[in-house]
């Protein structure tokens, strides 16, 4: 997503509390203690794209870009150690309730003694829009936030004129090379990052799938992601 919506526009009635509640617990999982890591296993909380939540389905399928693999991508995190949250959020829920239950989460998990930097919230094309909003909610400079498919240049000059203020904590952003999607998407230098007072970093890929890259675990994304999130060499 290039752009995130502006929150005026994202005000939908119906949401159901209770499912709002629950969501981001759905298909948590625990996963083992990472080795030799001594402050505990990792948490990443998944935020996925807008087909998942407008079909409640786990895996819709796309005319262009084929099926959406969520059980699949949240396995594979589990695989590489983490402690993985993540669920389908309810159809009516918006942007701006759903950036409010990311940090209610993150809190909790604080709160139960997770470091916070051992949590990173990772948001695919619609999750990216979420997990944006949820890093200037929060402004925890100890958090890590993955972006898929979003512009990062643009959002964040975005946040900067409707919140005020940037994403805070540490921001990656991968995208793809053919997503016609993105549009025009200045490329994110170190100058960006002064002008912002933001610590971001970008991946531009070339796999050819446009958008579609982010709809399954492809090692072109999931790898570096993992890396960028363990910074201690064999916390994989």
């Amino acid at each position: 997503m290039p752009l995130m919506p502006r929150l005026q526009t994202m005000r939908l009635v119906g949401a159901t509390s209770v499912l709002m509640a629950a969501w981001l617990h759905l298909n948590a999982s625990a996963a083992a203690p990472v080795a030799g890591a001594a402050d505990g296993p990792r948490h990443l909380i998944y935020l996925h794209g807008r087909i998942v939540q407008e079909e409640q389905n786990a895996r819709p399928k796309h005319p262009q870009h084929g099926y959406y693999e969520l059980d699949a991508i949240l396995d594979t995190f589990r695989k590489r150690g983490f402690v993985v949250h993540g669920g389908i959020r309810p159809k009516a829920a918006t942007v701006s309730e759903s950036a409010d239950k990311v940090v209610a989460e993150v809190r909790r998990l604080i709160e139960s003694g997770v470091p916070a930097n051992r949590i990173v919230v990772v948001g695919a094309s619609m999750g990216a829009s979420i997990a944006f909003l949820a890093s200037v909610r929060l402004q925890n400079p100890d958090l890590s936030f993955a972006v898929l498919g979003a512009c990062l240049s643009a959002n964040v000059r975005q946040l900067v004129a409707d919140e005020g203020r940037g994403p805070g904590g540490r921001v990656l952003s991968i995208r793809e090379a053919s997503d016609g999607v993105e549009g025009s998407c200045p490329p994110w230098t170190v100058d960006s990052g002064k002008e912002w007072s933001v610590r971001g970093q970008e991946i531009v890929l070339e796999t050819g799938l446009a958008h579609g890259f982010l709809y399954r675990p492809l090692p072109e994304w999931v790898n570096p992601l993992v890396e960028w999130a363990n910074p201690n060499p064999g916390q994989h």
